[in-house]
């Protein structure tokens, strides 16, 4: 089955960042100690080996995007217990405080079965995570792990935001332009390393669950980040899910994209020293009667919005007033309607106006 992605999901519209952002002080995390680091090293490799042995959850990890190469980069891992059970171990000998039951003897390490899911950052690692195949908590995070917030290819212009670390990976499997960020929870927030990425952003796609605290969590993301879109997969909860059913997540998220970021050189040009336009009547020019009616619409916008530029470079494409970005219908226009953009592109001034904007 091979499902193809609309060109411009009316669910996925761009809403204008709020003036002003609300105060927020990201989390700051340090790697696990050097005892940790040693005993986790060993369970992860100990537990790769065991993956390449177990064809259910390789195929398994497939059907959701995530191929046996891929698990190999990410190093995931499988834990098959001692016996079919279980692991447990000293909590001193993975450098851990001793905790204490009520009957005074020290609680154990547990150690679940399952599929590991390290978060490594240039050869240190930060956190395993582990994917229970039965019981609850689905998900175990063994102690003294970091919680730093997962980015990957974090190099890049855009970003992806999901819940899981397995559809973060599976979104940077699947795509070579923009990078992924794994909250853990609808409702988390990304640390201080993770934020100040995401401000220098030029977009981030947002695709994590639209239900109440989805929605809630959507409104903070829009309020920190400029740029931010809902964007959530045309079929299934997740990237996981949307691969498994035939959902071209490439296509997906170059869909959502800035055609700045699909351009072969994607990097910014700043704006040195914003031009200030005044508000001055636009003199409106005769329509060609083969216009769309959006591409009209947005003239007419450009018309009653004389201080709106279009910037229309190889290097730069997007909508500023006074070099700040406009949002609404104009942002929607420009962005989200094919015919729109592709008149823009083939306009031949880079700065485009009410007053140019008709050939």
């Amino acid at each position: 089955m091979n499902i193809t992605i609309p060109e411009s999901p009316a669910r996925c519209r761009f809403e204008p960042k709020q003036t002003g952002k609300p105060e927020f002080t990201p989390d700051k995390h340090i790697p696990p100690a050097d005892i940790w680091q040693e005993k986790a090293e060993k369970l992860i490799q100990s537990s790769r080996d065991n993956l390449a042995k177990n064809s259910e959850t390789l195929f398994w990890l497939s059907n959701r995007g995530i191929g046996r190469e891929t698990a190999e980069n990410f190093r995931l891992g499988w834990i098959p217990g001692e016996d079919g059970k279980d692991i447990y171990r000293a909590r001193k000998a993975w450098g851990l405080p001793e905790i204490l039951k009520e009957d005074g003897k020290p609680r154990a390490l547990w150690i679940p079965r399952g599929l590991i899911i390290p978060y490594i950052i240039d050869g240190i690692i930060h956190r395993i995570r582990i994917r229970r195949p039965e019981g609850e908590p689905r998900y175990y995070v063994i102690p003294g792990s970091s919680m730093a917030t997962m980015i990957i290819e974090r190099a890049r212009r855009a970003f992806v935001v999901v819940e899981s670390e397995l559809d973060a990976i599976t979104v940077a499997a699947h795509n070579n332009l923009a990078g992924a960020v794994a909250l853990g929870s609808v409702s988390a927030k990304p640390d201080a390393e993770t934020y100040g990425i995401l401000q220098d952003a030029l977009q981030i796609l947002v695709a994590i669950d639209y239900d109440d605290a989805g929605a809630k969590a959507m409104k903070w993301w829009q309020e920190q980040f400029d740029r931010c879109d809902r964007w959530p997969v045309p079929q299934g909860k997740d990237p996981g899910d949307a691969y498994k059913l035939g959902i071209d997540l490439d296509q997906w998220i170059k869909t959502g994209l800035l055609p700045v970021l699909t351009m072969n050189d994607p990097a910014p040009v700043k704006i040195q020293k914003p031009e200030i336009r005044h508000s001055e009547p636009v003199v409106r020019h005769e329509a060609p009667e083969n216009l769309s009616a959006p591409i009209l619409e947005l003239y007419d916008l450009l018309c009653r919005n004389p201080g709106v530029i279009i910037y229309n470079t190889p290097n730069r494409f997007t909508v500023l007033r006074n070099g700040k970005y406009v949002g609404g219908r104009i942002n929607e226009l420009v962005f989200r309607t094919p015919d729109v953009t592709a008149y823009i592109l083939n306009h031949p001034a880079e700065e485009i106006d009410g007053s140019n904007f008709i050939e």
